[in-house]
C-alpha cells in the first residue's frame, strides 16, 4: 500500500496469499509423473481406466500448480484476479456500484461486505488492516454508509 498521494493504493485481502512455491513445484512434478505413468500404461496395455485416471489427475495437478488468485481493494474498486498459465481473469466491482459496506470482526479477522443491490462481494482482511480499509473507504466512497457490526 502506498501513501495517499501515490497512484497505487492497494489493500490486499488475507486470502490473496499465493500458493507456496514448494507446493506448486510438487503439484507440477506429481502431474508430470502421473502423465508419464499414464502414457506408459497406454503404450503397454492400451486404453484402460487406470491410465485414463492417471492422465486426468496429472492434468489437474499441472493445471492447479499454475493457478494464483488475488483479492484486494484499490482505487478502481474491489478487484478479483485469477491467473492460470498465461490466462488472466480480472473482475472489478467499481466504487460507483457500491451502495453499502458492512464490517464484521471475529478473532483477528475482519470481513468486509460490499453491497450492490441485493448481492455483493465479501472480502476477508486482517483486523490490523482496519485503518487502511477505512482510509480507502473514506477516500473513495465518502458518501456511502459503513456499518461496523461487531468489534470483538
Amino acid at each position: 500500500m502506498e501513501d495517499r498521494n501515490g497512484n497505487c493504493l492497494i489493500v490486499n485481502s488475507v486470502t490473496s496469499r499465493p500458493m507456496p512455491r514448494w507446493m506448486s513445484v510438487s503439484a507440477a512434478a506429481l502431474g508430470c509423473f502421473l502423465g508419464y505413468k499414464a502414457l506408459r500404461g497406454f503404450i503397454a496395455a492400451g486404453l484402460d481406466y487406470g491410465a485414463l485416471a492417471n492422465m486426468a489427475l496429472g492434468l489437474v495437478c499441472v493445471y492447479g500448480a499454475g493457478i494464483s488468485r488475488r483479492l484486494y481493494i484499490s482505487r478502481e474498486g474491489v478487484v478479483r484476479e485469477t491467473r492460470s498459465w498465461g490466462r488472466a481473469l480480472r473482475r472489478v466491482l467499481p466504487w460507483s456500484d457500491v451502495r453499502y459496506v458492512s464490517l464484521a470482526f471475529r478473532g483477528d479477522k475482519m470481513m468486509a461486505f460490499f453491497e450492490v443491490d441485493a448481492t455483493g462481494w465479501k472480502v476477508l482482511f486482517s483486523k490490523d488492516q482496519e485503518g487502511a480499509v477505512m482510509d480507502m473507504l473514506d477516500e473513495m466512497i465518502p458518501d456511502v454508509e459503513v456499518e461496523v457490526l461487531d468489534r470483538r
